[in-house]
């Protein structure tokens, strides 16, 4: 094998273990079911996913305010889970199932689901969206 040949192999091995290695987001690959979800700023953006439960909130607007995704669970009457985005770098944030507790969603529940935005004691929220949690 020739110097030039086995220096194209080398760099081709080194960028398919750099790929391996690369992290992702956990929620990364997923086809969400449900979103993209609007509050009526945009400055916050939701998806949903029933199977394992998987919520990404992102706040898309550098504006001062955070994002919110706030779920109801209407069968049971109770307040489920508040999670936030506090700044558009980007990054959004991610819950599921594997979370565990009331990341775990009820199966045969109806849940209404709130995107809103969020600054000191004011929220704006504008945008709710109603799902039964079967799968």
């Amino acid at each position: 094998m020739n110097l030039k040949r086995a220096g194209r192999i080398g760099l081709v091995a080194g960028a398919v273990v750099a790929a391996a290695v690369i992290p992702t987001s956990p929620a990364a690959a997923l086809n969400y079911g449900y979103g993209p979800w609007y509050n009526s700023s945009k400055g916050a953006v939701a998806y949903f996913e029933k199977h394992g439960d998987h919520i990404k909130i992102c706040d898309v607007k550098t504006d001062g305010w955070y994002a919110n995704i706030y779920i109801y669970d209407e069968t049971a009457k109770r307040f489920q889970i508040d999670l936030s985005d506090t700044k558009n770098d980007g990054h959004c944030h991610y819950s599921s199932a594997a979370d565990g507790g009331y990341f775990n969603l009820p199966e045969n529940h109806w849940f209404k689901m709130t995107v809103n935005v969020t600054r000191g004691g004011g929220s704006e929220r504008i945008k709710s969206y109603e799902i039964y949690n079967n799968a």
